[in-house]
């Protein structure tokens, strides 16, 4: 069983590489570069500050994430790849909202709105799109030897069915069957 997966590490792809290899070490830059950024951010940060524009931040969000939900829903209805990545993006939206809604909530009443709303609609959620994601991943990763041992192969990060795979077979062409009795 052959495995579409690089090496760990830079190496040229010649475009064989489905997610190019410098994105990873790319993606641990930046979280390694975040943590100062954050640490400053507990420390020089006031612990109480009225927000101008609260309204469009809030509604800017909320837009993304009905963006996504719909996003979401398309692909799986038209059952795309795609589904994968927009459902993790929806997934870790849903889980933002959840977690600034109840720490930027004033008053018990609200704190218990906002986890009631947490833990009975967008945590749970959230908990599908992640497990929608996971089995679509699951699947490629299932389908992935089936593709390999029937010839398709990867180029210029797109899936390339195998030499005369696109042109129809002639027992397949209606045009090729011996014709039957007419009635």
């Amino acid at each position: 069983m052959t495995d579409l997966r690089a090496r760990a590490g830079l190496r040229l792809g010649r475009g064989l590489w489905l997610v190019p290899p410098w994105m990873a070490p790319a993606l641990v830059l930046c979280a390694v570069v975040l943590i100062p950024w954050i640490a400053l951010l507990f420390l020089t940060l006031p612990r109480h500050y009225t927000a101008n524009h609260w309204p469009l931040a809030w509604g800017g969000f909320d837009v993304g994430l009905g963006i996504a939900l719909a996003s979401t829903g398309i692909q799986v209805a038209r059952r795309s790849p795609y589904a994968e990545v927009t459902a993790a993006i929806t997934g870790t939206l849903l889980c933002c909202d959840a977690w600034f809604d109840v720490l930027t909530s004033r008053g018990t009443s609200d704190v218990l709105q906002a986890l009631a709303s947490a833990l009975l609609i967008e945590l749970p959620i959230a908990i599908t799109c992640f497990w929608v994601a996971r089995n679509i991943a699951q699947a490629v990763e299932t389908v992935r030897p089936f593709l390999i041992a029937s010839g398709f192969t990867i180029a210029r990060n797109k899936l390339v069915p195998p030499p005369g795979a696109d042109q129809p077979t002639p027992s397949a062409s209606p045009m090729s069957s011996p014709p039957g009795p007419r009635t």
